[in-house]
């Protein structure tokens, strides 16, 4: 064989082996990519096409503490809603167990639904709760806002032009364990708007002729004569009026008395001291009236806020009425009204029905606070739509016969004279008697009052210069704050402007 045709042969035994090496390996294996483990929800809305029912602004969810909330229009079905749901790539969605199909409408009409995301590789769920209602949403979704920014379970809204009721809506859990919706008529702690109620109960007196706002309490002449001792020249001086427009100086120099422990508890325990002990305890404690260099702080003279002082208008009211605060208030004062479900609150064994629950932050308990002793200064609980019947009765507003006359109403609503130098002296323009007023941006023409105690924050507002008048109250306090200022700022702030929007 010559030289070429072995070449040739070992060439050929070559490509064979190497043909038959070839055919025995595994065939080529393409790699699937990895599959996402993501599952978030992105988007929740009911949009105008979708649901032609909404007319042409549609909703979408905005995120309150660890539950969307979205607002739907009065008349729309919530049961028929067609919902765009976005989440992340791949990831299935469930609509209370029910698969997602876009276009498709869902029963939202429910206490609270909930929207599951199972991840594309199914190694991953979410679930989110959902709360649906009926509302408007430039309002509600500022609520939404709010509660998130300050973990605030359940808020209660009322709003009223003249008295017209215009918007009234709970938001959110007024009971979180029992998933209870929050209506407005559940019972909210009011903590100091209380002490408008005692000054309607001290009104209310003065009008049947039982007493002057200018008769003393302590003393021989006072109406509390012979409850206390260690009574001096100076608790002598202090009046009706002096209580009811905290310019009494008696907490002056102290922390409030009302709510320091060594006051108000028995030593060493939890259990409150009656009303009578908390003020004899004040008394004792603040024997003489004296000077900071801005003003003497003798009755009338400067404004010092005073929680013990409406204490002592609560036994103002027993002693002279016969008949235990509670009674009075709501036979006397709030029975007239058609007001029927508004009380003295209690600890958290007695809560009643309606009542919220109240949810304490930054380690406080609102629960500690003993309602019944501080009943003037702190103790109502009630709704904000009862809030806007009571407005009705005190507005000058003949369309509802008010329970005051005139000459009493403006009274109450005129700042008080005091006599002091000082920033908190004589050109202090901003309470009355009982009620705050002149507020230097919000609220004009209005009185008002917030109130503040642990579990609870509340304002309302009655009558501004454009006849608006409403309540924002809620079941937590909160010790953050946000870009508008802490939690009452921006109660204040909201509550002015939905009265705003509501004034056309």
């Amino acid at each position: 064989m010559g030289m070429k045709q072995k070449l040739l042969s070992a060439w050929l035994v070559a490509t064979a082996l190497l043909f038959a090496l070839t055919a025995c390996q595994d065939p080529e294996i393409t790699e699937e990519p990895d599959l996402s483990d993501k599952a978030s929800l992105q988007r929740l809305a009911f949009t105008p096409n979708d649901n032609p029912s909404m007319g042409n602004s549609g909703s979408t969810a905005v995120l309150a503490n660890d539950y969307y909330c979205i607002s739907v229009p009065e008349g729309v079905d919530r049961s028929k809603l067609v919902p765009e749901i976005l989440c992340s790539e791949g990831a299935s969605v469930f609509i209370d167990d029910k698969p997602y199909t876009k276009g498709t409408a869902y029963d939202f009409s429910g206490n609270v639904q909930t929207i599951k995301i199972v991840s594309e590789s199914g190694n991953r769920t979410a679930n989110y709760m959902v709360l649906v209602k009926h509302g408007i949403p430039y309002i509600d979704n500022q609520v939404y806002e709010f509660m998130n920014d300050f973990h605030v379970p359940g808020v209660s809204i009322s709003i009223m032009k003249g008295t017209e009721m215009k918007y009234s809506s709970g938001y959110g859990f007024a009971i979180k364990a029992d998933q209870v919706r929050t209506t407005p008529d559940h019972l909210f702690r009011m903590a100091s708007i209380s002490k408008q109620f005692c000054t309607l109960c001290i009104m209310r007196l003065k009008e049947q002729g039982r007493l002057s706002l200018d008769q003393q309490v302590f003393g021989e002449k006072g109406i509390l004569h012979g409850l206390y001792h260690n009574v001096t020249s100076y608790h002598e001086m202090i009046t009706v009026r002096h209580l009811l427009s905290h310019s009494s100086g008696i907490c002056k120099g102290l922390s409030d008395p009302a709510f320091t422990n060594s006051y108000r508890f028995y030593s060493g325990t939890s259990n409150p001291v009656p009303t009578d002990t908390l003020i004899q305890r004040t008394l004792d404690a603040r024997q003489q009236p004296y000077s900071d260099n801005t003003m003497v702080w003798s009755p009338g003279m400067g404004y010092n806020y005073s929680n013990v002082g409406f204490c002592i208008l609560h036994r103002v009211v027993e002693v002279i009425s016969g008949k235990d605060y509670e009674s009075f208030l709501k036979e006397d004062v709030l029975e007239p009204m058609g007001v029927t479900d508004t009380h003295i609150g209690g600890y958290e064994y007695q809560r009643r029905p309606n009542e919220c629950v109240y949810y304490m932050q930054e380690g406080t308990n609102g629960y500690a606070n003993p309602l019944r002793e501080l009943a003037g200064a702190a103790g109502i609980i009630t709704s904000t739509n009862q809030m806007m019947r009571v407005l009705t009765f005190i507005d000058g507003d003949d369309s509802v016969p008010d329970l005051f006359s005139r000459e009493t109403l403006d009274e109450m609503y005129t700042p008080y004279s005091y006599m002091g130098n000082g920033s908190y002296g004589a050109g202090y323009k901003r309470y009355g008697l009982g009620w705050r007023m002149n507020h230097s941006s919000l609220f004009q023409g209005a009185h008002y009052h917030g109130g503040n105690i642990a579990g609870t924050a509340t304002i309302w507002a009655g009558d501004t210069d454009q006849h608006m008048s409403g309540a924002f109250v809620c079941n937590s306090r909160a010790y953050n704050s946000n870009s508008s200022g802490d939690i009452d700022d921006n109660m204040y702030i909201l509550l002015n402007r939905f009265m705003k929007y509501f004034d056309n």
